[in-house]
């Protein structure tokens, strides 16, 4: 395929030196389309296979997640970084990964490039060691929370939808309970406006009776990165409703308009 980078030409330039000084002793492997880019304040990075291009390539059981959080603690000055992460859900290898933010996005590509070189599997990331500190890392790598995320999803502890999968039911007539379990004061800062409720998470085990009591009713929870959406779907699946979804990467990975 091509790949017109600076990084593989001098590689593969390396190559053809060492063979031409000591009679074709080595190859060059190829490239899993490791690239990333600068727009303004934001940078956008992406390694191996897109979700579309592995089911093009003939990859059917495929299984994808959408990850949101900062960089670094807020204390340190975090910034966010949106993660989309690819895998085969027959192996569990590690097909892809594509991130975006202002945050370091740079970290996160290479990390997934090594484990997709590697040949490692969503079991073999989620306990990786890497150097954290909180100057450069949240104590769970942002990278990591993103394979959690994955295999809780694999495991069937999960059941997420995209942001665009949302849009689609709203634009397409569907109704999904959409359930916003942020504080009043996020709300007010910052909204979907696409028809959601606000119920706070400390305030939904008291406030059940407000939500549709057809326990089949599809009801969609996220929150600022979906973490308090996840406890939140929990909550509901423990109490009876039977078909409740986290929107993936929460308020923050909403790529449409937002209400401010």
């Amino acid at each position: 395929m091509l790949a017109p980078m600076g990084d593989l030409a001098n590689l593969q330039g390396r190559v053809a030196g060492e063979n031409a000084a000591s009679a074709n002793c080595v190859t060059f492997p190829g490239t899993i389309q490791t690239g990333m880019c600068k727009v303004f304040d934001y940078a956008a990075g992406s390694t191996g296979l897109s979700e579309a291009a592995a089911r093009r390539l003939g990859y059917d059981d495929i299984v994808a997640v959408v990850s949101a959080s900062p960089d670094k603690p807020g204390f340190m000055e975090g910034k966010l970084l949106v993660t989309k992460l690819v895998a085969d859900r027959k192996t569990g290898a590690i097909l892809g990964a594509q991130c975006i933010g202002p945050g370091n996005v740079a970290r996160q590509i290479a990390q997934w490039a090594m484990a997709i070189q590697g040949r490692l599997t969503v079991e073999d990331v989620v306990n990786s060691d890497l150097p954290y500190a909180p100057p450069f890392s949240l104590a769970i790598d942002h990278g990591i929370a993103a394979a959690h995320i994955l295999q809780n999803k694999m495991k069937g502890r999960l059941k997420g939808t995209s942001c665009r999968e949302v849009m689609e039911k709203v634009k397409g007539g569907e109704k999904p309970f959409l359930l916003d379990v942020r504080s009043p004061e996020e709300f007010e800062q910052m909204r979907l406006g696409i028809g959601e409720m606000l119920v706070p998470l400390g305030a939904l085990r008291r406030r059940l009776h407000e939500l549709p009591q057809d326990k089949e009713r599809e009801i969609i929870c996220y929150c600022k990165i979906s973490l308090r959406g996840y406890e939140a779907a929990l909550v509901l699946e423990g109490n009876g409703w039977k078909n409740v979804r986290v929107m993936e990467g929460g308020i923050m990975s909403w790529p449409y308009p937002r209400e401010k």
